[in-house]
Parts: C-alpha cells; sequence; structure tokens
C-alpha cells in the first residue's frame, strides 16, 4: 500500500510508478458498490480568471458570481462537514481568486479529510502554501499542454479579472515549480480534448512533466457536460483518442519512466461526481449532460439527507470507479512489476 502512495510507513517506503492500473488485489464481482461519497469537491468562489472551452461547471458560476458574498462559505463548509467523504476538494471557479475563503475551506476540509486543492494557478499561489503545509493538504495543478499556444486556447484568460498578456499555462508551470521547490506535494492533471489528444502532444507533455519533477499525472477524458455539451464540436475525441492513451501508457511503462499515470473514464458518466456550489447547494450533473441537479440539504439530520441524496441521483458505480483511479480498463496490464522506484510526497 505504501509503494502505491495509499499509506506511509517508518521507516518511508519509496513509492512505485503506477502505469493505468485502478485496483490492487482480486475483484471477481467488479468494482466494490458504495453507500457514501468517497469524495466530495466543494465550491470556494464561482470566480474564475478563466474560461475554459470544455469547463464542466460553468452553469455553477456564471449565474452565480453578481450576488455571490462572504456568508456562503459558512455554508459550503457547514454541508462539507455533514459529507461523510474520504477526501473533500477544494475547487471552484478558481480557489486562487479567493485566498481567503481557500484557506478557510482548507482548515475545515482537514478536520476529518484528506485535502486536495484543484487550481490553475493563475493568481497567487505562494500565498497559500503555508496553509496547505498546515493542512497536509496536495495540490492538482491543471495544464493541457506543451505548448502555450494550444494550452492557451483551451484555457483562455478572463480579461475581466487578470491582465491581458497573463498565461495560463506559465502560471501552471510557475506553480508546479514552486509547490515542488517547497515540498508540497502535487500533481498535475490534463483535460484529453480532440485539440491535445495526439501522441506527439501527450508525450511531450509527459516529458515535461518529468522534468518539472511531477511524479502523479491524470488524464481526464472530457465529459460531454457543462461547455463541452454545448459546443463538443472540435473537443470531443472518440476511441482512436482512447487507443492513444492505451499506449501512451504502455510506452511510458515500456521505458519504466517514474511517473505514475492515471487515466480516468469519466466521460463515461457524467453524473459521478458530487459537487457543493458556491452557495452551497448539492450540485449533480444530469445523466444527459443537460445541466445539474441543483438540491438543498437542511439543517435537520444533515448527514442522513445528504446521503440519501447522493444515493438516489448520482451515479455510485461511477462515483467509486471515478475515485478508485478509474482506468479505462478494469485490470489493466501495465502494473508496477519490476519498475524503479520513485520518492514522492504523499
Amino acid at each position: 500500500m505504501a509503494e502505491a502512495g495509499i499509506c506511509e510507513t517508518e521507516p518511508p517506503t519509496p513509492q512505485r510508478a503506477f502505469y493505468g492500473r485502478s485496483l490492487l488485489g482480486a475483484f471477481p464481482g467488479g468494482i466494490p458498490s458504495i453507500k457514501a461519497p468517497m469524495v466530495v469537491n466543494c465550491f470556494t468562489t464561482a470566480q474564475c480568471p478563466l474560461r475554459c472551452t470544455y469547463c464542466h461547471a460553468d452553469d455553477l458560476m456564471k449565474s452565480y458570481r453578481e450576488d455571490e458574498n462572504s456568508d456562503w462559505i459558512d455554508e459550503v463548509i457547514r454541508v462539507a462537514a455533514a459529507t461523510p467523504a474520504m477526501v473533500g476538494v477544494v475547487t471552484g471557479g478558481e480557489p486562487l481568486a479567493s485566498p481567503g475563503n481557500a484557506k478557510r475551506l482548507l482548515t475545515a476540509l482537514a478536520r476529518d479529510k484528506a485535502v486536495v486543492l484543484d487550481t490553475s494557478g493563475v493568481g497567487d499561489f505562494g500565498s497559500l502554501v503555508p496553509a496547505l503545509r498546515h493542512n497536509n493538504a496536495h495540490v492538482r495543478f491543471s495544464l493541457d499542454s506543451a505548448h502555450p499556444s494550444i494550452n492557451d486556447r483551451l484555457r483562455p484568460i478572463n480579461r475581466r479579472q487578470v491582465p491581458l498578456g497573463t498565461s495560463s499555462f506559465r502560471k501552471a508551470i510557475e506553480g508546479v515549480r514552486l509547490a515542488v521547490s517547497e515540498g508540497v506535494a502535487c500533481s498535475v492533471q490534463t483535460v484529453v480534448t480532440a485539440r491535445n489528444s495526439d501522441s506527439a502532444s501527450l508525450t511531450e507533455l509527459r516529458d515535461m512533466l518529468l522534468e518539472a519533477g511531477v511524479r502523479t499525472w491524470a488524464l481526464h477524458i472530457v465529459v460531454p457536460a457543462g461547455k463541452a455539451a454545448q459546443r463538443p464540436k472540435g473537443l470531443l475525441i472518440g476511441d482512436d483518442g482512447v487507443a492513444t492513451l492505451t499506449r501512451l501508457v504502455a510506452d511510458t511503462a515500456s521505458q519504466r519512466l517514474p511517473i505514475d499515470i492515471r487515466v480516468t473514464s469519466t466521460h463515461r458518466q457524467p453524473n459521478s461526481t458530487l459537487l457543493i456550489s458556491a452557495k452551497g447547494e448539492l450540485a449533480i450533473q444530469r445523466r444527459d449532460g443537460a445541466g445539474k441537479k441543483i438540491l438543498r440539504v437542511g439543517r435537520v439530520m444533515a448527514r442522513r439527507r445528504l446521503l440519501r441524496q447522493f444515493r438516489r441521483h448520482v451515479d455510485t458505480a461511477g462515483h467509486a470507479s471515478r475515485y478508485l483511479n478509474g482506468t479505462l480498463d478494469l485490470y489493466p496490464k501495465y502494473v508496477t512489476a519490476g519498475l524503479p522506484a520513485i520518492t514522492v510526497a504523499v
């Protein structure tokens, strides 16, 4: 388990690279069923300095921004505390757009959950480093290409929020380098679309991440929801894209490169996530990708009500698959046998 990065030992056990592996052990009946969420994603703010072309949560930001107030974060924290998840994700919007809220949410989630911060790096990431260290948080930076022009077209800036000339590529790379230098556990996640799914581009990005000291890389096939559902042309990928990712994993394994690649299949179950909106509501993607169900969590028996909503509206098998690394194949052949050990922060 320590080699897989699941736990720590004393003395420390070096972590090994896992190429596309989802589960440890044998599960004849398939992925285990769950009755409670594994991960809850919590909006820090509805504000975002980017206008990502495939944004999954645009509908949960656009209509909320003008009315957003400082009291909302209290409700987010209340509903998150009622959620019996193992991991709490500080997300948005962009957490760096509201660092005060981000610090409060990091501290609140860390009381009973492992904590992850999702960020583009656009903002003052350095100001959050002490809070990240204190709460033993992991940071996931979003980066879609090794080429600034491609990344910045997929993840363009919002000129109303950040100065002209700001580059989402440059800010992500700066954030990664700062996290690595400060000893903050970090990884990179990439949304794979028709614009960045060719083998050469993905290989180049992988090699750039290795050089930067990144040892965990998650590849998410674009979900046909949010903006990607409204304008799917030029974004959604087919079976050839999936085959490219499979070859990427095989190539990385054959070279014994020290990076843990996780390929998720989130595009198959759009309603597999549990999200708390900036107002503190439950927001669950509809199965057809057309918007989200918005559900309130009352103060009386909040945990029981939340679990009932989770089991009724979330694809629990998809949720388990997504957060058990959700690989494209349930039992892929690319595992750890004979791989070089790598030392990373857990």
